[in-house]
């Protein structure tokens, strides 16, 4: 079996395929699994460090108006076109699976000019541009969520949920405490923004910092995205906070042990990127959302509503959230343990641990191997 994978950009569009890419590699290891992305994406760092060939193209996203750039991008979009041509032809996958970013764009189109066939997965509650534009050349539209399937022809949609790495919901609290050598007997509270980090996220948690760490119990574990450790850890030491990675609090640019950090969590603070939803559910992880106001329309706030409606987290706008304000929240939620396990317990319910497998089916039953 051969099988083209293409997305990236985040680390939310690359995740799911990597855990649908290992799962096919455990299940046949005769399969030829390969990815095409960007030199820029965060693919061309995450992709050959889980041990997968990536192939790299010429793509652009076009802006949503009139703009001089968009001519220089349609003719970057064309040359990858092209690119991805050559290597359809040369690799001769019998399924192209897309994850999102503009990148899938020009793969898939040549995918379907090649008549092979197409599956798209949606990470989030609200389908983006490309994979309702790209969803009339495919043969098959994995959802994450039910909500988002009459955005596709019916006849093409199945429900799958969100991929999710094992490693994820397998990871022993202990262990991951080991990992992070975190004390078993602290309240952790895990602050991260995602794969490229959010410094409105990491700047509320320092300004909430001092009055979360007058507790005795409470510890934070900040990730900030490499782009702004730096400036995160002038403000921590502005604040007067014992120096990162000692005391109370941990400072982190990344982190590539995600799911020793989830393991540890007794609460997290955190955007609502689909990856981030996906492992958070996977996991039955109380949750305090602050979607990002920056991305394609708003569509973070509606993979909140997902859990905020069934009281599996709380949601703060970004134009609400202040160091106070967190503070406030953490301590409430740190307070009451009961509550706590029962968003625990309701976030689990939304979970999809089955959905590498449901999607690796269907690449298998397309492929002519079921």
């Amino acid at each position: 079996m051969r099988v083209l994978f293409t997305g990236g950009g985040t680390g939310g569009h690359v995740y799911p395929a990597l855990a649908v890419a290992q799962l096919l590699s455990r299940e046949d290891q005769n399969a030829k699994l390969l990815f095409v992305g960007t030199e820029r994406g965060l693919e061309s760092e995450l992709v050959p460090k889980a041990g997968f060939e990536l192939e790299t193209i010429s793509s652009a996203g076009l802006k949503r108006r009139l703009t001089p750039a968009n001519l220089s991008t349609l003719f970057q979009n064309l040359h990858g076109f092209v690119q991805a041509l050559r290597i359809i032809r040369r690799f001769r996958p019998e399924v192209v699976v897309g994850t999102g970013g503009y990148v899938m764009v020009p793969v898939v189109l040549a995918a379907a000019l090649c008549r092979i066939p197409v599956l798209l997965h949606e990470q989030n509650a609200l389908p983006g541009l490309a994979n309702r534009s790209l969803s009339r050349f495919a043969r098959r539209v994995a959802v994450s969520y039910e909500d988002s399937a009459r955005f596709f022809p019916k006849r093409k949609v199945l429900v799958s949920g969100n991929p999710v790495r094992e490693a994820v919901w397998r990871r022993g609290r202990e262990e991951g405490r080991k990992n992070l050598d975190i004390d078993p007997g602290v309240q952790l509270v895990v602050v991260f923004g995602g794969s490229r980090g959010a410094r409105p996220l990491t700047e509320a948690a320092v300004a909430a910092a001092p009055a979360l760490l007058a507790q005795p119990g409470n510890m934070l574990l900040v990730v900030t995205g490499s782009a702004d450790f730096a400036t995160i850890e002038e403000k921590v030491r502005r604040a007067g906070i014992p120096a990162p990675g000692k005391g109370k609090m941990l400072l982190r640019p990344y982190l590539y042990n995600m799911e020793d950090a989830l393991a540890a969590a007794d609460l997290v603070v955190t955007r609502a990127g689909a990856t981030t939803i996906a492992e958070i559910t996977a996991r039955g992880i109380p949750a305090i959302l602050v979607p990002s106001p920056y991305v394609t329309a708003n569509h973070q706030e509606y993979n909140a509503r997902l859990l905020v409606d069934r009281g599996a987290a709380i949601m703060i706008r970004e134009k609400d959230l202040s160091g106070r304000r967190l503070a406030q929240t953490v301590q409430d939620l740190l307070a009451r343990p009961e509550e706590r396990a029962l968003m625990a317990e309701r976030a689990r319910a939304l979970g999809r641990r089955d959905a590498a497998h449901i999607i690796a089916a269907e690449i298998k039953r397309l492929a002519g191997c079921q």
